[in-house]
């Protein structure tokens, strides 16, 4: 058992460290959700476009 160890040292003005979490998470998820809807809506209107073409 130590009994003459020297407390830690830790640095002035230090904060706690980052979770990898940060504001611009919605955003970013927001943002890929409404690509992912016009995605789908620029298929289905170029889909619908073709069948009324071909007949």
């Amino acid at each position: 058992m130590k009994t003459d160890s020297a407390p830690p040292v830790v640095a002035k003005g230090s904060d706690l460290t980052e979770t990898g979490a940060n504001d611009n998470t919605a955003a970013i998820a927001g943002s890929a959700a409404a690509l992912i809807v016009a995605g789908g809506g620029t298929a289905l209107a170029v889909r619908r476009r073709m069948s009324r073409h071909t007949t």
